[in-house]
């Protein structure tokens, strides 16, 4: 791992985390906060963006190292983790995986859901009232 690719997902990973922060006040201020809207909004945004990424990274800027490190892992990354979840489903798509794909997906999203409860679970207990 060198510094400047290391720099370049820092920096991206900034700038993403910012935007999503940004987002969700705006979503706040409309009185959108009782609704994942903020959260849909931004994964659906991330998805879109790495499908128009992959296509001019690999088109424009073949081997451009930096800017993926930057711009897919760092600002994608720092927006929201579902778009690696995004790319990796449509390169099961493109690969006429679909037991695969299928099976990525209810996994994500139910273990997702069953992490999220077990480590409510484990705060309670590990910081009780």
């Amino acid at each position: 791992m060198s510094w400047t690719n290391l720099i370049a997902v820092a920096s991206g990973g900034a700038l993403g985390a910012s935007t999503r922060y940004g987002i969700n006040q705006w979503f706040v201020r409309q009185g959108w906060y009782g609704l994942p809207a903020a959260t849909f909004a931004v994964n659906v945004i991330g998805c879109f963006l790495a499908g128009v990424l992959l296509v001019w990274l690999d088109t424009r800027l073949q081997g451009a190292l930096w800017w993926r490190n930057l711009l897919m892992v760092g600002f994608l990354g720092g927006l929201t983790t579902f778009s690696a979840l995004g790319v990796e489903g449509f390169q099961l798509l493109r690969a006429n995986r679909i037991d695969l794909f299928a099976l990525t997906v209810l996994a994500h999203v139910a273990v997702g859901v069953l992490a999220v409860a077990a480590g409510w679970k484990l705060g309670q207990v590990a910081f009780p009232h």
